[in-house]
């Protein structure tokens, strides 16, 4: 048996480096099922947000929160099968785990983004952001800087959750208690990203909602904190990967 046979059958790093690309198209295709369901979801949530209100769009970012937990609980030994007959680690399963939680939370808050869009160019107010966490000023404003506030706001909240729940979602097969967990600490995310923004507007002494210089700052602020939570997932998987190729954690049970 070669080192690179050994490498599949015991769902160890095969010696070559597989292209990146595969972990993705290999999860794109087992996963196609509950990825087109988000993408129903989100083509209603648009719909809905022309014919009425995009305030229902930012549902969405609850079911994106539960990314993690959804396609990890699909994971079964034989789906590990065929990752390992096609050369994937167990790190290139992160890897590619990550890359379509990515796309999946990327399409959600460009819907949200778009419905609040929709509201804007109708006339209607909008509730940027992702539910129940919404932002909105006074309507003489320009309302398109609120939709970006929304939407970093609800990147960095999905972010946050990644980095709370992820390793469980990937290191092994989550239970069902990980759907409420993950919910949980979406929610304390979103509150804990609204007290930075408190706070400055407390330090400033400064009503970050009243024109567009105080949503300025807003943004500044969110965008910032949502490069450091980028950072701190990318140390947070290369943990991960670690502790698989350690062989602590198992894959599925």
């Amino acid at each position: 048996m070669s080192t690179t046979t050994a490498a599949r059958a015991s769902g160890g790093p095969p010696t070559e480096q597989r292209p990146a690309g595969l972990a993705l198209r290999t999860e794109l295709r087992l996963n196609a099922g509950q990825l087109a369901l988000t993408l129903m979801l989100c083509a209603a949530a648009l719909l809905w947000a022309a014919l009425a209100t995009d305030q229902y769009a930012g549902l969405l970012t609850l079911w994106a929160a539960l990314g993690w937990y959804r396609y990890g609980r699909a994971d079964t030994i034989e789906r590990e099968e065929l990752r390992a007959s096609l050369g994937l680690s167990r790190a290139d399963r992160v890897r590619g785990r990550l890359a379509l939680v990515g796309v999946e939370h990327a399409a959600v808050v460009m819907t949200v983004t778009a419905g609040a869009v929709i509201s804007v160019l109708l006339g209607r107010e909008t509730s940027g952001g992702a539910t129940p966490f919404s932002f909105s000023g006074d309507p003489s404003d320009p309302q398109l800087p609120i939709v970006v506030v929304g939407a970093l706001f609800s990147l960095a909240a999905l972010v946050a959750t990644g980095i709370v729940v992820g390793g469980d979602c990937t290191m092994r097969r989550p239970g069902r208690s990980m759907a409420v967990i993950s919910i949980l600490t979406y929610f304390l995310a979103g509150v804990l990203l609204a007290i930075p923004m408190a706070l400055v507007g407390i330090a400033l002494r400064f009503d970050l909602w009243s024109g567009t210089g105080g949503i300025a700052i807003v943004g500044t602020v969110l965008a910032a904190l949502l490069a450091g939570l980028l950072l701190r997932l990318r140390l947070s998987v290369r943990r991960w990967i670690r502790g698989l190729d350690s062989g602590r954690s198992e894959t599925v049970r």
